[in-house]
């Protein structure tokens, strides 16, 4: 050896860049981004592993203060937690100026009315049979009595009498005149009356009967349907209209005799109905929480009486409700708000939180034979090295894609995505601090032969666990058959090409993904509300929203040709009904036209001489007048100084019916640019409840695009900095963004739009998309070797992981399959999208790229694969139990490249006790350790309790 160091030997290994190097190679020199890179790593690497070591050194400590500050942040949500549950506001961009006019809107013109409907299905409606019957349903709902209520005391009332619409107002809802009908005065009555007898209001039989024969002519012989609306006028307490509502559905809900079919609904079946759905499928979610922590069971620990990690896995759920709790107790300390949407948080942070438990578990399980001879702080600050920067990589894009959706205009998905990054945050912190300090509990727990349930009992030095236990199927499918097959020629052109079809359907699918929203999907699909809005759809479809142009602060006097124009260009608009537009101030001046007696003296060619006359004729018109008693509603006077004047005003006009979202913007817009190119904002605006949610139908598809996007490039440029290779980087973000496309493009083929729904399912996706190909990318950047040989170390040690957090996933949401409500099947088709295609491309695709085109590995990299001929999970070298080891091994850093080490021992400090790997073969001569001097070695050496020592001849 003449006193040098020998030259490394690569034992036929390629370097990481998949050549033997030469001299030449030793030579080159990284260039400054490179080393740029170097720096990073080697700084995140360094910083966890001082964690790891710190955390295992004191891990009661650490629990404690963990659980301290973690309850100190909770507080925040007991003091100021706040719920909002008002779709009005919390879909609405917050900018929105329907907002404003909805405040107006409700502060001039108030709405207490509410709603009962009854549909009666019959094969003719109009036979006496069963216009006597619909009397007796009738009959039964008017004799409702809750308590000392009944519907005549909270009905609204209209000339006297409670409004109640349908056929029978033609025998102002008379028994007697009723019983005695024939279907030929039935008929007789339906064709000719054109004025309720009840109300002396105008009306129509076509409002009330649906599907009615002969289709063509003039004449209604029969018809199939007819609907029913009881007005229920609530200006005070809604809670007693609200109980009344409640057993006019339970009788509903038992039928009328002699109907064939009855559908029902009230205003308090939204939120009943849609509330229902909620609590019920956060039941099913429950259970899935259930099934996450039986296979955390299962996959953490193995099936023996002291591997089993028990107690590690309720940590780790503990870990997901301190995180929840964390994000409550912030968000709420900062005054955010929460809504409906919040109720899949907890999955949303199982699914993350599960996959970096897994990850921390995994690089324990993969720590090399010589780390595992460590001491305990030193292997977990190994440990934490390995996987902090992983899970760093995922936790920071995570949090910055969810930061990204902060930035929106629709309050819910904002405070969403502000629950979430905090939610997220504390699930890092919690992982590298509270679950690793239960982590090396559990380890000195199993070193010391503790039971896995009752840890005060100590198992007999001689217990061996089953063999069963002691062999992981699917590592060893990983190592033995997948990692090869994936790396096979053939099969690489099969992967490359179904990734390539994939993405080209997806685009497809993608581009032609619609936007369309429907109120009765939220709904649950067998309930009785969904019915009724499928039977009042398909027998009552009537006109579309109802709207109404709304002046203020405006000179009405002066604006008679704009007024003029408006009723005009209104009437005359595509995608207003004809007919509908009702205003006032034509019906006003026809009338002056008529030169009333009224106006003598006060006006000039038929139109009042001032603003003072103007008010005053017109309070005569809509006080005294037939005609305008039809729009005093729509008019609110004001007493100024003792002279009448004008307030607000309401044009109504009915929107026709639309068949998609994107339809109803045109309309709404139309609209709004015609009001706008005739009077200023602050004079007239118009306004319709459905206004608000076609707003955001209208902005949400721009939200989803610039979300996704701009959470795209937080993701490379995160992963760029944290992996600290471009390349990789590139990589990885190619499978987040081919991931999206794929179930964009599903989405489109599965029937799915675009709404607000799946706007926030694809924000959240994005987050857990990069998770699968992250932590993949990141462990190939640590293993040297060629390329295929650092594949098949990726893959065996983060394969298991990445495959456990997406299945795990998979879990947690499987139930909601079953599920009757849309939100929730929507969120159920579009995560097992996410999953099926995140670890496609994570486990398949990315592995393939990496095997030609994957970059050199770290300078820091310190680990090989050691080979596909060792059976490393019957594998009985190493003294600790439920070690899944992946035969590494270690390696140096020649300055260029890193190279195996075979570490000699120390004969001459016997307090440190050298455990060699399984293959080691004690030589007949070391060169020794201390002071650069060769302890003489004479005759044979043996190996006793982990120490070489020489045997005297």
């Amino acid at each position: 050896m003449n006193g040098h160091p020998e030259k490394p030997e690569m034992n036929g290994h390629a370097s990481s860049n998949g050549r033997v190097p030469s001299s030449k190679d030793d030579e080159k020199k990284p260039n400054i981004l490179q080393r740029i890179a170097n720096k990073i790593i080697w700084f995140f690497e360094t910083g966890f592993e001082k964690i790891g070591v710190f955390v295992s050194t004191h891990p009661w400590k650490t629990i404690l203060i963990s659980v301290i500050i973690t309850g100190l942040f909770c507080i925040g949500a007991g003091v100021n937690f706040t719920e909002t549950n008002d779709n009005s506001v919390i879909w609405v961009p917050a900018d929105s100026d329907f907002l404003a006019h909805k405040r107006y809107v409700e502060s001039v013109y108030p709405s207490t009315t509410r709603f009962f409907y009854l549909i009666f299905v019959s094969s003719n409606v109009m036979s006496a049979t069963t216009t006597q019957k619909i009397y007796n349903a009738y009959d039964a709902i008017m004799n409702i009595n809750s308590g000392s209520t009944n519907f005549s005391s909270i009905c609204l009332m209209s000339g006297g009498n409670c409004l109640v619409t349908s056929v029978l107002e033609l025998w102002s809802y008379d028994n007697g005149t009723i019983s005695g009908l024939s279907d030929a005065t039935i008929q007789t009555a339906v064709n000719n009356e054109t004025t309720s007898p009840m109300y002396k209001s105008p009306w129509e039989a076509t409002k009330v009967l649906g599907e009615r024969y002969p289709i063509s002519g003039s004449t209604i012989s029969s018809a199939e349907a007819a609907i029913m609306t009881f007005y229920i006028n609530t200006p005070d307490d809604k809670s007693i209209a609200e109980a009344w509502e409640q057993l006019a559905l339970d009788r509903a809900e038992q039928r009328f005799a002699g109907i064939e079919k009855t559908y029902y609904f009230a205003t308090r079946s939204r939120s009943d109905e849609a509330g229902d759905t909620i609590r019920k499928d956060v039941n099913l979610l429950s259970v899935g929480y259930l099934l996450v922590i039986i296979y955390l069971f299962i996959v953490f620990g193995r099936l023996n009486c002291v591997e089993q990690r028990v107690g590690l896995s309720l940590a780790g759920i503990i870990v997901i409700g301190m995180s929840l709790g964390f994000s409550f107790g912030l968000s709420s300390a900062a005054g955010w708000e929460y809504g409906p949407l919040h109720s899949i948080l907890p999955f949303l942070l199982l699914g993350i939180g599960v996959d970096d438990m897994f990850v921390v578990v995994g690089s324990y399980q993969s720590l090399s034979h010589h780390e595992l001879s460590l001491p305990l702080t030193q292997r977990m600050g190994k440990l934490l090295r390995h996987a902090g920067v992983s899970i760093l990589v995922t936790s920071v894009t995570d949090i910055l894609a969810f930061g990204i959706g902060a930035t929106t205009t629709l309050p819910a998905l904002k405070s969403f995505c502000i629950f979430s990054c905090l939610g997220i945050l504390g699930l890092f912190s919690l992982s590298i601090t509270f679950f690793l300090a239960c982590f090396t509990l559990d380890i000195q727990r199993t070193e010391q032969g503790r039971n896995a349930c009752i840890c005060c009992y100590k198992h007999k030095p001689d217990y061996k666990p089953n063999k069963c236990s002691q062999r992981n199927n699917f590592n060893i499918f990983l190592r033995k058959y997948y990692s090869k097959l994936i790396l096979k020629l053939p099969v690489k052109i099969v992967v490359v090409v179904i990734s390539v079809g994939l993405l080209g359907l997806n685009i497809w699918g993608f581009v032609n993904l619609k936007q369309d929203y429907n109120d009765n999907w939220f709904f649950p699909s067998d309930s009785y509300a969904h019915e009724f809005n499928e039977m009042k759809d398909k027998y009552f479809p009537g006109g579309g929203a109802i709207g109404g142009v709304y002046c203020k602060n405006i000179d009405y006097h002066g604006s008679r040709s704009r007024f003029e124009l408006l009723n005009t260009t209104l009437s005359s608009n595509q995608y207003i009904t004809n007919g509908s537009v009702d205003s006032w101030f034509k019906s006003y001046t026809d009338w002056l036209d008529g030169s009333p007696a009224a106006a003598s003296g006060k006006t000039t060619n038929n139109y009042p001489n001032s603003a003072n006359d103007f008010a005053d004729l017109l309070y005569t018109f809509v006080t005294t007048e037939v005609t305008g008693k039809r729009h005093a509603r729509y008019i609110k006077f004001l007493n100024s100084t003792g002279t009448l004047d004008i307030g607000t005003t309401n044009i109504p006009y009915q929107h026709i019916s639309f068949d998609t979202a994107a339809e109803e913007i045109v309309a709404m817009d139309s609209v709004v640019d015609l009001v706008k190119g005739i009077f200023s904002e602050s004079e007239c605006f118009p306004y319709a409840r459905f206004y608000l949610q076609w707003q955001t139908n209208k902005v949400i598809k721009n939200e989803l695009f610039r979300n996704l996007g701009l959470a795209a490039a937080c993701v490379f440029v995160v992963t760029l900095v944290l992996i600290a290779n471009l390349w990789t980087s590139l990589l990885v973000f190619s499978c987040v963004i081919m991931t999206l496309v794929d179930v964009a493009g599903i989405m489109h083929l599965w029937g799915l739009s675009i709404n607000i729904v799946s706007c926030i399912n694809l924000v959240i996706a994005i987050g857990l998309a990069v998770d699968y190909s992250a932590h993949i990318g990141h462990c190939f950047m640590t293993f040297v070797g060629d390329r295929n040989e650092r594949v098949k170390a990726t893959l065996v040690e983060m394969g298991n992981p990445v495959f456990s957090g997406g299945f795990s996933t998979f879990l947690a949401f499987i139930l909601l399959a079953a599920s009757k409500s849309y939100i929730f099947t929507t969120f159920f088709q579009i995560f097992f999208l996410v999953v099926i295609f995140g670890l496609f491309h994570g486990l398949v695709y990315l592995p393939v790229l990496l095997s030609w085109i994957g970059p050199s590995a770290y300078s820091t990299a310190d680990r090989r694969y050691k080979g596909d001929d060792v059976d490393l999970d019957n594998n009985k070298s190493s003294s600790l139990q439920g070690h899944d080891n992946l035969a590494m091994k270690s390696t140096k850093s020649n300055g260029h490249h890193s190279v195996p080490i075979e570490p000699p021992p120390d004969y001459n400090n016997t307090d440190l006790p050298y455990i060699p790997p399984p293959d080691y073969t004690p030589p007949s001569q070391h060169k020794g350790m201390a002071n650069g001097k060769a302890p003489q070695m004479h005759g044979k050496a043996h190996i006793a309790n982990g120490r070489i020592t020489p045997v005297s001849s």
